[in-house]
């Protein structure tokens, strides 16, 4: 799956009107949106520090690139992925015929009680290179319903870094999804209480800003099933094209900077 998307930002003093202005412009009232984010790191596949220096002066020059070759396949390929608990309301908290969304270890202090937080895996790619009209890049979102989501991820190479709170409102015009949010910050807990500490939820607003300004991000997307099918993506290009020539005297809409969306793992040598 592909997302193509639009940024932009408001400040604090504008949220409301244009939560008005998206509430007349969509023709619905915002959903509200609360969501807890677990940052998780790939580890380097273990024995990287064995491949021998690429500068080593006994080797021939084939052998230089083929080993240059190996590193770098070794370092791709490695990058941050998201854990979201999506916090649902109070009503939709029970499990139904069709859902159940009760935790057996992630997500509950005893075996049975019901989680107000549905969890799932996020996997954004960063966006493609080059000029592009709208930010265009791979997506994936896989239901993470019961278990202990700490070590599944552990065991697949993954390490917990960090978390936070995304808080704000959610709009549907066709296609498109348009958020307006902000992040809050979390204190920081082990990997072992990552998930199941949900004690925050009782007085959300209590927890500070990541910017202290307090603006809201602004995010209009579109999710298409085969971004490599042009017709497809040139037909939601224009359907966000169109949303920002709509909200253009509300909010400035622009493609996402690459490198702010990056969601590589930095390059680092391991060696001294």
């Amino acid at each position: 799956m592909h997302q193509l998307a639009l940024y932009g930002q408001i400040r604090k003093d504008d949220h409301h009107r244009m939560l008005q202005q998206l509430a007349g412009f969509t023709r619905m009232q915002p959903q509200d949106v609360r969501e807890i984010q677990l940052v998780f790191k790939a580890r380097q596949p273990p024995g990287l520090d064995l491949v021998q220096s690429i500068g080593a002066s006994n080797l021939a020059s084939q052998q230089q690139q083929d080993l240059q070759r190996v590193k770098h396949m070794l370092n791709a390929g490695l990058y941050y992925v998201h854990l979201v608990g999506e916090v649902l309301p109070e009503k939709k908290a029970r499990p139904t015929e069709n859902e159940d969304v009760t935790m057996t270890d992630a997500n509950s202090s005893a075996e049975g009680k019901t989680s107000t937080v549905r969890w799932s895996l996020d996997f954004k790619d960063t966006p493609e290179p080059g000029k592009q009209p709208v930010s265009s890049r791979m997506v994936s979102r896989t239901p993470m319903e019961e278990g202990n989501l700490i070590q599944f991820l552990g065991n697949f190479g993954y390490e917990y870094v960090s978390r936070y709170v995304v808080i704000g409102s959610r709009f549907y015009e066709k296609d498109t999804t348009i958020l307006v949010h902000k992040v809050l910050r979390l204190p920081e807990v082990g990997p072992g209480k990552a998930v199941s500490d949900n004690t925050f939820l009782s007085n959300i607003e209590a927890l500070p800003e990541l910017d202290r300004s307090g603006s809201y991000i602004v995010q209009a997307s579109i999710d298409i099933v085969d971004g490599n099918n042009p017709e497809l993506k040139d037909r939601a290009t224009r359907q966000l094209l169109g949303i920002k020539e709509a909200l253009k005297q509300a909010v400035d809409l622009t493609p996402g900077d690459r490198l702010a969306l990056d969601t590589r793992l930095p390059a680092t040598s391991r060696r001294t």
